[in-house]
């Protein structure tokens, strides 16, 4: 009998790979939500250089597959959009025609959605695109970007954005709001729980990549400046190391060597457990979308110590944390001291992390996709 499902592409470069499998499991979470409904197809947009490094891992399937995206590396990024639709055209023209998809979903602002949008015209297919925050933030300040996202947006069936503050800044430049509807991500509930520890180690947890925009060299100097006070206080880092040698020249500098640990990257299936055993999350980001490490840390009963930028404000109630001013360690330090002098009440910030659930984020998908 022949499938009475619609065929969707989604194409994206926000997607766990053979060489980075936690790379944005939210997205990968959100997306075999569809399964049941759709016959879904992905493709993957990978740089040509990771490409080159990484072929001999790559293996394309019938539904994933991963494209080699060329584009000259840090110049004329204007194109780029046009680099990756020739990108794809050329290696996966043949597999998108197979596919003969009724819809086509980019999850990223630039370049993914503007080359989606001209290829949904190319294959008579409906489009849709997901921003995330970085997305809209940076790219958003270039002029010549802006305005490819707002004419993709004009070709779109609609937009979801994961915040209201992602929204409101996509309309101050240009975008129809009534295109854009707000889907916050969801949470596995039946991951992410609280677990009553009597041997609760007295750690802080950041969990991402462990870059300067992350405002991992903030926290870690913030941290410094309580940690004398609080001999038996440890701070984990749990993330991809991009920074990692500048963090270690850095504790070891501050004499923190004993008391910050590096972990590398974790599994994603691993953090439950790492904060259910902290006392507390820290995301003291330059800028985001709504980061779904601060929603698992709530589902787990655990304040956070989070930056007020992008949707986090949002998300993050006075009863479930602290909210602080990006770029700043004196920030940060009183943010800590606000975390570890306070009791918190962890069935509260449970139940305010109930709403973030995947069940919901499904139902508003399917609806906006209809």
């Amino acid at each position: 009998m022949k499938s009475t499902k619609k065929n969707l592409i989604i194409i994206t470069n926000l997607y766990p790979l053979p060489w980075e499998p936690n790379r944005a499991v939210f997205n990968k979470q959100q997306f075999s939500l569809l399964n049941d409904n759709f016959n879904k197809n992905l493709l993957i947009p990978v740089a040509f250089i990771t490409w080159l490094k990484h072929r001999k891992c790559i293996i394309q399937s019938d539904d994933i597959r991963y494209v080699p995206y060329f584009y000259p590396p840090k110049f004329g990024r204007r194109f780029y959009s046009f680099f990756l639709f020739i990108s794809m055209l050329i290696h996966s023209g043949k597999w998108i025609a197979k596919k003969k998809a009724d819809i086509m979903l980019a999850s990223w602002a630039y370049p993914e959605a503007v080359a989606t949008a001209w290829l949904s015209k190319l294959y008579k297919a409906n489009f849709f695109f997901k921003v995330h925050g970085s997305d809209i933030n940076n790219h958003g300040k270039y002029p010549a970007r802006a305005k490819q996202i707002i004419k993709a947006s004009k070709t779109s069936q609609g937009i979801i954005s994961v915040s209201t503050a992602l929204k409101n800044k996509m309309i101050s430049f240009g975008v129809e709001g009534n295109k854009i509807q707000v889907i916050y991500n969801g949470v596995d509930h039946s991951r992410f729980f609280f677990k009553s520890n009597t041997s609760l180690k007295q750690s802080i947890l950041f969990v991402g990549n462990l870059k300067q925009s992350k405002g991992v060299f903030e926290l870690l100097k913030g941290f410094h400046k309580v940690a004398n006070k609080h001999p038996d206080l440890n701070l984990i880092f749990a993330g991809p190391d991009h920074t990692n040698k500048a963090l270690m020249k850095l504790a070891a500098k501050l004499d923190l060597e004993e008391k910050v640990v590096f972990l590398g990257c974790v599994d994603h299936r691993e953090i439950p457990l790492l904060m259910q055993n902290s006392i507390a999350v820290a995301l003291p980001s330059y800028n985001e979308g709504v980061p779904n490490v601060l929603l698992e840390a709530m589902a787990c009963g655990k304040p956070v110590l989070a930056t007020s930028v992008g949707g986090i404000p949002e998300i993050i109630k006075s009863y479930c944390g602290v909210l602080i001013k990006p770029k700043n360690e004196i920030a940060v330090k009183k943010g800590l001291e606000k975390i570890l002098s306070h009791e918190w009440e962890s069935d509260k910030i449970i139940n305010h992390s109930l709403q973030f659930s995947w069940e919901r984020n499904k139902k508003q998908l399917l609806d906006f996709l209809s």
